[in-house]
């Protein structure tokens, strides 16, 4: 142990131990003062002095404006100001997602049930306003959608093709899709290995009874006249609607059919057509299809969420009604997933582009609630390792450390939980890209309130007065400093990508509310903990690296502008722009392990569509009103 004057420097836990001896008896001080207090407590005295102090507090306030200007109210009532601002972040932090109910965290502050953010993980949001695709989309979307899930079909010895496979298929479009051609049901259209047989087996009777409404048409001049042969026909064809069911109508056939329509979608040497391998798979090699797809196009309007959950029950329900699969694992013949042999070895799971932006979104949105405490600790182990003198003296100074982390961090974060509250609260639609807020706003806010912070320390007086003075000339700089942070950050909301320019509104408001939440709480804070740093000079390391740019200037200027070129040049042309949304997508996610064996084994990616507009149907009124459309075939080529 040094010796410094014949006194011994004091150990850490004899500190702690006066420390605590102190506050014991400040603690009975303040006790006693307080029992005094209350037992010389006249109900009427203090109802006068209340009201006086209610009838003074006008002028009170005038003079500390005139005494410290806006400082001075601001820090009038230190507890009050702080509780306030902690009771507004409580409220928004409800509407920020942190409390949101998750399934891949079950922590105890999550009680929310629905989701506080308006996430939109289309990947419509991040096309630019105007471009051609984007137009195409909408065009696309007026009449269907382009809102896609696919069932990927796994059948373990039986074909796909075998007709009681194909009633699978047909009970689980039925439930989907009730309503065909019907917008009152949440899917546009169904396409699979199914909706083409029953498509070809009702064929026939549907060209007979199109071809007979046209031959009556011939004889007719206007859609609204009363035409004879148009009666004639429609009676015609009414006459033959048990003719027509004979003939097949839209389910699934027998056996023979589903062999026949399946042998017409075979090339002369054996391979599959186009069509038919697009929508089923042979990948074993065994001449058995054991691989099918069913792509369902969905609602654009109701939530992704919603249809995905409303899907996978209905997969669910299906396949225990229907003993499609069964568990190895389970003994227990009483349970449902019991392998009896009855079973038709068949597993359909969903995916495609919907689940998987549905599944990137919400692991984006819980991946940043995980990950956000992270930076919050390493910004607070940051301000105390830095503010607690370690590196300055050598002498480790806790509890300063630990005043700092309060004064700076507390409002910033007050600040990150207030944005995004404020963003789910009034139901403002944004891109998962607004993960990205809380932790910009989380380094930038933590400097306004050292600026403050600091200069208080190094200032003399009271402690309104040293705050008046930090105030008075820090306090420009912080205010000026957060203009031009978001005139930076609003000049993101002139870009036409949407997910861009949500950002730049989140946080461009996002740093106006830091900066109201620092002046309000840093002064607050700063006052009621009393920091007091005792001078000491700057550490050798940074004098000598604030000497660099004053003797180097040229030198410096120089490196920073070829730095800026280098990085605007041959920077900017290897930046890599291909996003791969599977490689953002959780690896566990069933939909994404399935979307990645679908392209695997039908050689596949994301679905693609091509517009047509022309006049395709062939219909003698629309002939009669556009001479074009007399060759709907030729109108497709």
């Amino acid at each position: 142990m040094s010796q410094s004057g014949g006194q011994r420097k004091p150990r850490i836990g004899e500190r702690i131990a006066d420390l605590w001896v102190h506050s014991r008896a400040k603690t009975a001080e303040k006790r006693d003062r307080i029992i005094a207090t209350a037992k010389g407590f006249d109900p009427l005295e203090f109802s006068k002095m209340t009201a006086k102090s209610l009838a003074d507090a006008p002028q009170a306030v005038r003079r500390e404006y005139r005494r410290l200007g806006a400082t001075g109210i601001i820090t009038a009532f230190p507890i009050l100001v702080v509780f306030l601002c902690l009771g507004v972040t409580t409220f928004f932090a409800y509407h920020s997602g942190f409390m949101d109910i998750s399934t891949e965290s079950d922590m105890p502050w999550q009680i929310k049930n629905e989701k506080s953010l308006n996430v939109n993980g289309s990947l419509d949001v991040y096309l630019p306003k105007g471009d051609p695709v984007e137009l195409a989309i909408k065009d696309v979307q007026k009449d269907w959608s382009t809102n896609v899930m696919i069932i990927y079909v796994e059948s373990e010895s039986q074909n796909i093709t075998d007709e009681v496979i194909l009633h699978q298929f047909d009970k689980v479009e039925k439930a989907l899709n009730p309503y065909v051609s019907n917008p009152s049901d949440d899917v546009i259209f169904i396409l699979s290995l199914s909706t083409v047989i029953k498509e070809v087996n009702s064929s026939g009777a549907r060209v007979t009874q199109a071809f007979i409404k046209e031959l009556g048409e011939i004889g007719c001049q206007g859609a609204d006249d009363d035409c004879t042969t148009r009666e004639f026909a429609s009676s015609l064809n009414e006459s033959f609607e048990d003719g027509y069911l004979l003939m097949g109508d839209y389910s699934i056939p027998s056996q023979t059919t589903i062999d026949q329509i399946i042998d017409n979608m075979y090339d002369d040497n054996g391979d599959p057509t186009p069509g038919l391998d697009k929508l089923a798979r042979d990948v074993d090699d065994d001449r058995k299809l054991d691989r099918a797809v069913i792509i369902v196009a969905v609602n654009e309007s109701k939530p992704s969420p919603v249809i995905i959950a409303e899907a996978e029950a209905i997969l669910e329900k299906i396949s225990r009604e229907n003993n499609w699969d069964c568990d190895a694992k389970i003994t227990d013949p009483s349970d449902d997933d019991y392998c009896d042999g009855d079973e038709l070895g068949i597993k359909m799971t969903l995916t495609g582009p919907v689940p998987i932006t549905n599944a990137v979104t919400e692991f984006s949105i819980t991946l940043f609630w995980k990950i956000f405490p992270v930076a919050i600790i390493l910004v607070a182990a940051g301000l105390f390792f830095f503010h607690s003198d370690v590196l300055q003296t050598g002498a480790w100074r806790p509890i300063q450390g630990l005043k700092v982390v309060i004064i700076s961090g507390l409002p910033t974060l007050c600040s990150v939980f207030i944005t995004l509250g404020i963003i789910g609260f009034i139901d403002y639609e944004v891109a998962m890209t607004i993960i990205i807020v809380g932790p910009i706003l989380l380094a930038l806010g933590v400097s306004y309130g050292l600026h403050i912070t600091n200069r208080y320390s190094e200032e003399s007086g009271t402690k309104k007065e040293k705050m008046h003075s930090s105030i008075s000339s820090t306090g420009k700089a912080v205010f000026l400093s957060a203009v031009t942070t978001i005139i930076g950050f609003i000049s993101l909301t002139f870009t036409p990508m949407a997910p861009i320019a949500t950002i730049g509104f989140a946080l461009s408001g996002g740093i106006v509310v830091v900066y109201i939440m620092t002046m309000l709480m840093v002064p607050n804070l700063t006052i009621l903990l009393d920091l007091q740093k005792p001078s000491h000079p700057p550490l050798k390391v940074f004098e000598y690296a604030v000497q660099v740019p004053l003797r180097w200037n040229v030198i410096v200027i120089a490196v920073f502008l070829s730095a800026i070129l280098l990085s605007a040049t041959w920077g900017q042309q290897n930046v890599e722009e291909n996003i791969d949304l599977l490689g953002m997508a959780p690896e566990g996610e069933e939909a994404v392990i399935k979307m990645k064996q679908y392209s695997q084994e039908f050689d596949a990616g994301q679905i693609g569509m091509i517009l047509v507009e022309s006049c395709v149907k062939g219909e003698s009124r629309d002939i009669e009103n556009d001479p074009e459309c007399s060759d709907p075939y030729g109108n497709l080529l």
